[in-house]
This record gives C-alpha cells, structure tokens and sequence, in this order.
C-alpha cells in the first residue's frame, strides 16, 4: 500500500505557475496592451477543483491581458452537467477550452464532434497514449480511484480489498460508500470495469453491491467525509480527496485495488488478468472547443494548462495528480502503483451504458 506524502500548499503551486505563465507566453513584465485588454475573453468550462484552477486561471490573466470567464461544474454532478451544457450549445458554442478533472466524458465529447483539433505546444513530451491521435484533446496529470479508510479504528481489522470485485465478499456488507456511479471519476470507473469485464459481470458485480448494502455518497470528498465520520470503514474515492483529508487532519489511509476478476469469471485469452492486476488511473483533460470565439487565446492557455510546468504544480497541490511525464515522476521522486493498461476510449464508448445498467439495477434503492 502506498500513501502519499503531505502535499505543499497551494502557494508553492501559484509561484510554480507564475513561472510557468512567464514561460509559455513569452510574455514580460510590462503592463497589458489596449488591444489585449478589449480582446474577446476566454471562456473555460472546468470540472477541475476550484482550488487550483483559479489561481492558475488568474494568475493566466494577469500576464495575458485576457480576461477569463471560468465556469465550474458542481462536486454532486461533476464533469456530467458541463459535458450537457457543451453539447446543448453546440451549434452557437460559448466556451473556447473545456479543462476536466477526467478524460472519459472528454472523449465522449471528441466523438460527438464537440472539439477542434489543437496539438499543444507544451505537450510534446506527454506520452502518445495521453494524446488523441487526431489531436482532438490532451490528457496529464493522473488520480488514482481508491479506497479510503480510517488508520485509527481497531475494529476494522479485516483484509483490506485487493480488488474491487472483493467489496462484494460478505466481510464488507453494510460497510462501504460509494459516489453517485452516474458522475464524475465514478461514472468513468464504472464504464472501465463494464468495458473490461463484460456485462455480464458488471450486472452481477452491481447486484452483488446492492445486496451487500453499498451506501451513496453525494461525491468523492464526502466519501471520506463519512469515511473520517464512522458512517462507513470504506470509501471509493480518488487519491486527491484522501490527500486534502489527510493536510487537514483527518486519520485517513487509502488502499488501490485492481480492476481483475475472480479467476472463475476472468478471460485469460486476452491477457487481461495481467493487464488488469493493477489499480485504475484517471488523467485530467483539455481541449480546444470546435467554434470557440477566442480561438487564439484558448490555445495559449491550453498551451499552459498542458505544460510540464503545470503538471509538476498539479502534484504539488492539494490535487496531487501524478505526473505521466516519466522525467517529472523520477524528478519528484514519485514512487506511484503501476496503473492498470484499460482502453480509455473502449470505456467512453460504454458511459450511456453503464448509465442505463445502474438504472435499471437501481444499485442505491
């Protein structure tokens, strides 16, 4: 089990990003132009925590001259109720960059023909696999999904899950919490474990869930709100969220389960109980929006959002994200769980899916 440091505060990432802004624009330290200041603003739909995205955002109009229009996706209905709003507008688009805390609601939206292809200039460096072939978006920055539980309670002494098919083993019933599956990273993780195991088995494992008497949580972060309350001894939630209990106080431990499937269900033919024998990783995302009315100035802060800069800040913050830049991961000294090999986009394909099995399974009734 790996638990991460304490994080810096956010001022150690608003002085990395200062320098990062400096950087990327090529900018000095002269006062804005008249032209940049009456210029189109910048319109960001962010599903990424407000904590961190705003210092960047302004610290991003402060040596631009651009004004930015940030506009923030709620914990409850995270990423879901931005991915709506971008497709309703569509045919009259009024944001120019989409920045999400995922990558699986993002390729949804790249299918459906909602961005433009950009490559960013900061990006090179990103591996392939978190670059869309046609340069349709750009993934950095990981958080793991994991289980939170209490490091100071004596009575949860039992053998912690090696896999999330394990929370259906009967030494878990009454004693888990879950996010609404329908939002966020949990809507993500559920159309990965529906990709990966066949629906066949994600029916059962859901069933098996509900059965076991699963609880709801309205977010991640008030996973292990009732996790640190006693509510329940396990909570399905992202790195990021154990990470900001833990700067505040809270006696909160995390394990990362993988994504294989009992031996007796598990398809060997593939591999996939290799590929899979690992915890699932989920990166954030950017990309340029097909019709944006500020094209130029969406590049450059996409240019920001996606530079090695930015990453190394988002590590440093209270995100904690996991680079996936390799040199940055043995710069920081960043000993992470190897993640799990999944086809982001075969997971995307399967989000209405997922959606509609969890429906009918009706898993918090």
């Amino acid at each position: 089990m790996q638990t991460f440091q304490r994080m810096n505060r956010l001022n150690t990432a608003a002085t990395l990003l200062a320098c990062c802004m400096l950087w990327v624009m090529g900018c000095d330290h002269k006062a804005p132009s008249d032209a940049a200041k009456t210029a189109q603003p910048v319109v960001v739909y962010v599903s990424v925590d407000r904590a961190f995205a705003e210092p960047l955002l302004n610290k991003f109009a402060e040596q631009s001259g651009l004004e930015v229009k940030p506009v923030f996706d709620t914990e409850a209905s995270k990423t879901t109720g931005l991915v709506n709003r971008l497709r309703t507008e569509r045919d009259r688009p009024r944001a120019d960059v989409w920045w999400s805390s995922e990558i699986f609601g993002t390729i949804e939206l790249a299918q459906d023909d909602i961005f433009a292809p950009y490559e960013p200039v900061t990006a090179s460096d990103i591996p392939t696999t978190f670059r869309a072939q046609d340069g349709l978006w750009t993934a950095f920055g990981l958080r793991g999904r994991v289980l939170a539980y209490r490091s100071d309670d004596d009575d949860n002494a039992v053998e912690p899950p090696g896999s999330w098919w394990d929370l259906t083993d009967a030494r878990f019933k009454d004693r888990c919490v879950l996010a609404d599956p329908r939002f966020g990273t949990t809507r993500g993780h559920m159309a990965t474990l529906l990709s990966e195991w066949g629906e066949d088995n994600f029916r059962s494992y859901l069933r098996q869930l509900k059965a076991n008497g699963v609880k709801r949580a309205t977010g991640n972060s008030h996973a292990v709100i009732l996790v640190r309350r006693g509510v329940a001894d396990w909570g399905a939630t992202d790195t990021d969220d154990v990470v900001v209990g833990q700067a505040r106080g809270d006696a909160i431990e995390m394990v990362y389960p993988t994504l294989t499937l009992p031996s007796e269900l598990s398809d060997t033919s593939d591999g996939a109980s290799e590929r899979l024998n690992a915890p699932l990783w989920i990166p954030c995302s950017v990309a340029l929006v097909k019709g944006a009315r500020n094209p130029d100035g969406a590049k450059k802060l996409i240019d920001l959002i996606c530079s090695a800069e930015t990453e190394k800040a988002l590590y440093e913050s209270e995100s904690r994200n996991i680079p996936v830049r390799e040199s940055l991961r043995k710069q920081l000294g960043i000993d992470a769980p190897s993640a799990a090999d999944v086809d982001y986009a075969a997971a995307a394909r399967r989000l209405s899916d997922a959606r509609r099995i969890i429906d009918e399974v009706a898993v918090f009734e």
